[in-house]
């Protein structure tokens, strides 16, 4: 099931898709729902970020051929940080090019949106805690990054940093996803899910085992081989997965 948050005729829904129509999210988005009467089509109305988060938690580090890339260990566990609730970016929305850099970059990711409270969730049980899944670019000012890796939060963490979108896919296995990043037609990411050094499943899990995570939060997964690609004024950045879709920002 895709669910899309959308604004339509000035007012912010959550909608099921199916087909080229948008239905009415009838119930709880965290809990029951059903779907209800058409509201729309898809081409009326416009794609918003699909998740209200209070916090977004990246991991970094996690394809084997990113890190072989980069020449960096291979870390014991999830390398975590955080991005405010402030960072996200609608889908098709331009995001301007920051006066603080000249190196702006961007990583190809599977997000996951939380649905239920998560707090010391075991692995075999973390995936029941999802709500859905998206594609996610982490725009990073790289130039900042290099120069100090202890200003990860001023190089990820700047407004408009966390595309997401275009909807939810609920009814997914995300540990066999090709994954694409492409900056204005070429394909400069092409991977598999399936390379991840931890599953989306134990990612969660370790998230929760020291903070709680709430329904909307949302968990960026990690880039592969190719992530970082400096873009200049005027590129696209796209972000296809498999069996979700294609996140779109120009900049």
């Amino acid at each position: 099931m895709k669910l899309a948050r959308i604004q339509y005729q000035g007012t912010l829904k959550w909608g099921i898709i199916e087909g080229d129509d948008i239905y009415a999210l009838e119930g709880a988005l965290y809990g029951a729902f059903s779907k209800g009467a058409r509201l729309c089509a898809l081409a009326e109305a416009k794609l918003l970020a699909p998740a209200e988060p209070t916090i977004i938690v990246a991991c970094g580090l996690n394809y084997m051929g990113e890190i072989k890339h980069l020449g960096a260990p291979i870390p014991p566990e999830p390398s975590l940080f955080f991005k405010p609730a402030t960072t996200v970016l609608d889908p098709g929305v331009t995001i301007p090019y920051p006066a603080l850099t000249e190196k702006l970059s961007h990583e190809a990711e599977l997000c996951c949106v939380m649905k239920r409270t998560a707090r010391n969730v075991p692995e075999d049980k973390a995936l029941d805690y999802v709500l859905g899944y998206t594609c996610g670019n982490d725009i990073g000012m790289m130039d900042i990054l290099k120069k100090d890796n202890s200003l990860i939060t001023r190089a990820k963490g700047f407004d408009m940093s966390s595309a997401l979108g275009p909807w939810l896919e609920t009814d997914l296995d995300p540990t066999k996803l090709a994954i694409k990043g492409i900056i204005s037609g070429e394909v400069i990411q092409d991977s598999n899910t399936g390379e991840m050094l931890f599953s989306v499943a134990h990612i969660v899990s370790y998230i929760s085992e020291f903070m709680t995570l709430r329904p909307g939060d949302v968990v960026f997964t990690g880039t592969p081989a190719g992530g970082h690609y400096v873009v200049k004024v005027g590129d696209v950045m796209e972000v296809e997965i498999e069996n979700i879709g294609k996140l779109t920002t120009p900049v």
